[in-house]
């Protein structure tokens, strides 16, 4: 069959013509040997899953239902709660009465919860939670594949410390084929995030690759997709920051939270989740709001303190609205939580911070033709050239906001682990961002006064 360019860009941006045969044994197994031999607890306590969607393929929200029930010890399966948010059935009428007809033979424990309109992920999990019976709630996308042994890992690491939030192992579903391929033996990923409040993966350091592959690994963020935690730490750490609109900065938010808060954020190995990543974002914004520029304004006035003001740099939109965080605010005083500045020495020490021991940050600009060095949104693009462009100065930061750093680097703010890069050596070569290597040579730039 040929893929069009429609079909590669539908509303749902999956091939989806390849997921229409494929049952719930896909996948198989997917773990690391280590990860098999068992020995969790037997009093674990149970778990919620609550999926979200909007506008689902029916089969890709099918395998990952299933996924679960076959996979999961049914002793530990509270309920799986799946949260329909307001999806059009005139586009999708699958995801009505047919998803009703499929889950009526299922035996019980998963449960439709529909939507009247249109909420957001943010608002439709907290709905999931609220429906939901069981004393550890797991929070997953509506496209994925649970391997097997997928839950235990998870729910033992918060049996011994409640406060600790755990995601699984993110494997990727490949979006072509809908193969779930196995990465067991490759080393994790942890997350970070940029100074525009996006989040990125990074590697572990060499103290937790030491811990061994299959070592539970301290994380600054989630990606947000797939994570659990208890029921009653959720509460207590005060859910979701409900005035978030739609999506967008609300990973980073509850990372954050977590961790300045009294608790730790944590990635797991042994419990492996394919996820289905799509071609475009396919989220939908009503009125076609920017509700993930809001979003982060509102994370950055509550938990940055002074170090918003590099997000403002890189994102612009100082003094936008944003709404009202004072209950926000009010939260983090009740929970006595410990400031930025901690949380950078303490827990995301590889983030790059523009303090005062560089030399410089701003913009680099030639006087006489008031043209700037601009990234020209290629740092975005993760398959496409990183050549370094040159655009009319704007005085917007962004695209045009730098490090001159202690190290004589010319590190992209936007981006704070990309450098510029000259590999030829020679005057007149092109110039492109390049990841920083700490080493100098290609990367090491001088600023002359004259």
């Amino acid at each position: 069959m040929t893929k069009s360019e429609d079909d590669v860009n539908d509303v749902n941006v999956y091939e989806l013509w390849e997921s229409s045969g494929i049952n719930a044994e896909y996948g198989g197994d997917k773990r690391h040997p280590q990860c098999k031999n068992g020995g969790w607890p037997t009093d674990l306590p149970t778990a919620s899953i609550i999926f979200c969607f909007h506008n689902e393929n029916l089969i890709v929200l099918l395998r990952s239902i299933y996924s679960v029930l076959m996979r999961t010890p049914p002793e530990l399966l509270a309920d799986i709660i799946v949260v329909d948010d307001a999806s059009v059935e005139e586009k999708h009428p699958d995801i009505k009465q047919p998803l009703d007809d499929m889950v009526a033979l299922m035996g019980g424990k998963v449960k439709v919860l529909r939507l009247d309109q249109r909420s957001g992920l943010i608002k439709a999990r907290m709905a999931g939670a609220a429906y939901s019976t069981g004393e550890f709630l797991v929070f997953f996308d509506a496209h994925i594949e649970c391997s097997y042994g997928w839950l235990e890992p998870m729910v033992e690491r918060v049996y011994h410390n409640p406060s600790t939030v755990v995601c699984p192992c993110i494997d990727i579903i490949k979006h072509d084929t809908m193969e779930y391929p196995n990465n067991a033996q490759q080393e994790i990923q942890k997350g970070g995030f940029h100074w525009g409040l996006i989040y990125k993966w990074i590697p572990l350091n060499a103290t937790q690759r030491a811990l061994g592959i299959t070592a539970p690994q301290a994380s600054a963020t989630m990606a947000g997709g797939l994570f659990g935690m208890s029921r009653d730490y959720f509460y207590q750490l005060g859910t979701y920051d409900e005035d978030m609109k739609i999506w967008g900065g609300e990973n980073l938010e509850i990372s954050f939270r977590i961790w300045m808060c009294g608790g730790r954020l944590e990635i797991v190995p042994c419990s492996r989740v394919g996820h289905l990543f799509r071609v475009k974002n396919p989220v939908s914004f009503p009125d076609g709001s920017d509700t993930v520029s809001r979003n982060t304004r509102r994370l950055a006035e509550v938990w940055l303190d002074e170090y918003k003001e590099y997000y403002y740099d890189i994102q612009g939109g100082k003094g936008r609205d944003f709404g009202d965080v004072s209950a926000r605010k009010h939260l983090r005083d009740r929970l006595q939580c410990k400031d930025f500045k901690w949380f950078v020495n303490n827990v995301y020490p590889e983030l790059v911070v523009p303090d005062d021991s560089n030399f410089a940050l701003g913009s680099v600009r030639n006087p006489t033709s008031n043209l700037c060095l601009d990234d020209l949104q290629k740092l975005d693009d993760d398959k496409g050239d990183k050549k370094v462009g040159v655009y009319w100065c704007h005085g917007q930061g962004g695209s045009q906001f730098f490090i001159f750093s202690k190290d004589f680097e010319l590190v992209a703010l936007r981006k704070n682990d990309y450098c510029l890069d000259n590999s030829n050596y020679a005057p007149g070569a092109t110039l492109e961002w390049y990841p920083c290597h700490k080493m100098g040579g290609n990367q090491l730039w001088t600023y002359k006064t004259q």
